[in-house]
């Protein structure tokens, strides 16, 4: 009984059921009254996944892992709808092209359209998307990348194409201020005046399009990343650039939700800006998640009156959201962690509005060689120890209600290769991924019985 009303406060991703097409019979958006998410007049409690690289797959592919999805029971994916690169490379798919003395947005079959082929793919089989607008995690690379199709097709889909390869924030504050600090973005004209051009071509793009569940001003927002805060950065900061970016977005489509797609830290005893409620600080909740260390602001930033619901990610291998309890890593990355979780259904009930668990991860011992942390641009080196083990993980993600990251998706086709409805046999390869996403789901060969038969924990072990 408790958890049930943990779940009703909080609406996290949650599974109402196995079944094919989530979205079967509805062509209304989603809306939120009483604090509860509402589709066609019901109460819309929903369970999903990530999967952030999906503009970057074939259609074929696009529609294989969208068909596996629904078939696992997920309603809701989680995904990129910006792709940043500083130059245009030979081939592969990117939506803007970010220069200092030309900027251009791709509306091509190689830029916007193959987000309008993910839509249709998630409108085929019944799923709402949440479609996230920048990254606050974009480390350089020695060889700047956004697609798969721009790497040798020896590995076919490697893994080095985590989910901070995509642009975002810093590539914003390289490009117009080489020596900027990571808060640039939020406070420059220049560089808000640029995001926002990109804004005016991407909403209302979908504006009219129910397929959207909400967007996502941006992923894990702070006041720092590969590039350092400045000492002016604080939790106002990220509080108003969400005030003034949410409301923007509101001119362009007003019959989506708008989330700002912070992490979720605190700043308890904080001056709010928008919040005339807030959690009080405690003695048994210190350190830098709830002192405004990171510039966010959850209950700050839940008031504002054009952010629809709020959001919380668990990353605990990256970030220590409560003190050490053990010596062990694996069990440090566990306890506390739904006290987090619960301490955002108290937010969430005293602000009155719903948050969303937007992604979570803890590491195993058997993919630690393919973590890449969010910060950086490659694997952790050779040789490193860490992770949990598989059973941890298991009831670390039952304990926080079925939050999930990454999915996984076998059986794509590999680059460069042809593919063939009449049966021209493919070279099959794997989504990436950044060394949380365990489970790889299946390939297209099976249809939706054949599926569950033979992943009947899909459900429950989707990262």
């Amino acid at each position: 009984m408790t958890l049930l009303c943990f779940v009703i406060v909080l609406q996290l991703w949650l599974a109402a059921g196995i079944r094919i097409f989530g979205r079967s019979g509805t062509s209304g958006f989603v809306t939120i009254q009483h604090s509860q998410f509402q589709l066609d007049s019901s109460l819309f409690r929903f369970y999903g996944t990530n999967a952030y690289w999906l503009q970057m797959a074939q259609d074929d592919d696009i529609d294989t892992t969208f068909h596996n999805i629904a078939t696992a029971g997920f309603q809701v994916v989680r995904t990129w709808a910006f792709n940043d690169v500083p130059s245009k490379s030979s081939s592969g798919t990117y939506f803007q092209i970010l220069d200092v003395n030309n900027v251009t947005i791709n509306d091509g079959p190689d830029g916007l359209q193959r987000l309008d082929n993910v839509v249709a793919a998630a409108d085929k089989y019944g799923l709402e998307l949440l479609f996230t607008l920048t990254n606050n995690w974009s480390p350089v690379r020695s060889t700047p990348s956004s697609s798969w199709n721009r790497r040798q097709n020896s590995a076919g889909f490697p893994v080095d194409t985590p989910s901070n390869d995509y642009g975002g924030i810093d590539l914003y504050v390289r490009t117009f201020f080489p020596d900027g600090t990571h808060d640039k973005f939020y406070t420059d004209r220049k560089i808000i005046d640029v995001f926002k051009n990109y804004l005016a071509h991407v909403v209302p793009r979908y504006a009219n399009n129910s397929v959207v569940l909400a967007w996502e001003l941006g992923n894990d927002l702070q006041c720092s990343s590969t590039l350092p805060a400045s000492s002016a950065c604080n939790t106002h900061t990220i509080t108003n650039w969400t005030a003034e970016i949410s409301s923007y977005i509101k001119t362009l489509d007003s019959q989506h939700l708008v989330t700002a797609g912070d992490g979720g830290f605190y700043c308890l005893g904080c001056k709010k800006l928008f919040a005339t409620q807030s959690t009080q600080p405690t003695t048994s909740l210190p350190g830098p998640s709830f002192d405004g260390t990171y510039g966010v602001d959850i209950e700050d930033i839940m008031a504002i009156p054009s952010i629809d619901f709020g959001s919380l990610q668990l990353f605990p291998d990256q970030t220590e959201y409560l003190p050490a309890v053990s010596n062990s890593s694996a069990i440090n990355s566990i306890a506390g962690e739904s006290t987090w979780v619960a301490l955002h259904s108290n937010s969430a009930a005293l602000l009155g509005k719903p948050e969303v668990h937007t992604a979570a991860a803890i590491i195993t011992q058997d993919h630690y060689s393919s973590f890449v942390p969010f910060n950086s641009s490659a694997p952790l080196p050779e040789g490193s120890c860490g992770g949990a083990q598989a059973f941890q993980q298991d009831y670390a993600f039952t304990s926080w209600a079925g939050s999930k990251s990454q999915w996984l998706q076998n059986g794509l086709t590999s680059h460069g290769t042809t593919f063939s409805r009449r049966g021209i046999k493919r070279d099959l390869s794997t989504s990436p991924q950044d060394g949380s996403g365990p489970y790889v789901g299946a390939a297209n060969n099976q249809n939706a019985e054949q599926f569950l038969a033979s992943e009947p924990s899909s459900v429950s072990q989707v990262y």
